[in-house]
């Protein structure tokens, strides 16, 4: 599907390049909807945060895998969040509306790109995996396939712990 490099690689604000912090940043964002949703409460569960945009050919590329994946996965401690990194409320609405994308988790969103800049995201789509205790686990950027294989071995393991 596309590029896939380790987010690791990005510098995350006050950390030398290369380095992520041991627990991923904290945030409370609303969602479409108006409801707030809080990273902190998701503990427990492993969580994968996806950051996107309507005008990101390879997000909505990848979008329908991650609905795949949480579908399979629905009994599962998991749970995603796409954060569309930079756009209004209108925008997200007319682009779910033009591409009749259901989604089954958040879409939230960081018009100022305020969260997005704490994880020094680079590039989109970037993704990144937190396990149970908010660990950060892996991460990268561009498009992939989340319900393939090679992504399901990386995350199966996590529900397990």
């Amino acid at each position: 599907m596309g590029l896939w490099l380790v987010l690791g690689m990005l510098p995350v604000q006050g950390l030398p390049a290369g380095e992520m912090p041991e627990t991923i940043p904290l945030f409370t964002l609303s969602d479409i909807d108006g409801n707030q949703v809080v990273l902190e409460s998701l503990r427990g569960s492993v969580v994968m945060i996806n950051f996107w945009a309507t005008w990101c050919a390879p997000c909505i590329e990848e979008m329908p895998t991650m609905q795949a994946l949480k579908e399979s996965l629905a009994d599962e401690p998991f749970e995603i969040l796409a954060i569309n990194m930079g756009e209004d409320l209108a925008a997200i609405r007319s682009f779910l509306e033009r591409t009749g994308f259901n989604f089954s988790f958040p879409i939230l969103l960081d018009p100022a790109t305020e969260v997005a800049t704490r994880y020094a995201v680079q590039g989109l789509p970037a993704t990144l995996l937190a396990d149970k205790s908010g660990k950060y686990v892996f991460g990268g950027i561009g498009a992939k396939d989340w319900n393939g294989t090679e992504a399901r071995d990386q995350i199966l393991p996590l529900l397990a712990r």
